[in-house]
């Protein structure tokens, strides 16, 4: 939405441990039109299980953006699918 982001004028709208649930959450707010990115997300492609030693996955807004953002957030909820039946 704004088309200056410095580094000074971002805002952490979310952290993830899971990359997939951070790539759906980023498609949400760029959806929406909420400009985003995700900060750490290569490094978590490279070292995966290093996730959790530097922090997770941010997902990083314009901070005048971060009260629509954690709104928007607030409807997405990640449920754990159940194992299906063992055949």
């Amino acid at each position: 939405m704004h088309p200056d982001p410095t580094p000074d004028k971002l805002a952490t709208a979310a952290i993830f441990y899971n990359l997939h649930e951070a790539d759906i959450a980023a498609g949400l707010l760029q959806s929406c039109g909420v400009d985003c990115f995700l900060c750490d997300e290569h490094m978590h492609r490279v070292h995966p299980l290093a996730t959790d030693i530097i922090g997770g996955v941010r997902l990083q807004v314009a901070e005048q953006d971060l009260e629509m953002a954690k709104e928007l957030l607030k409807e997405y909820s990640p449920e754990p699918e159940p194992p299906g039946p063992i055949e």
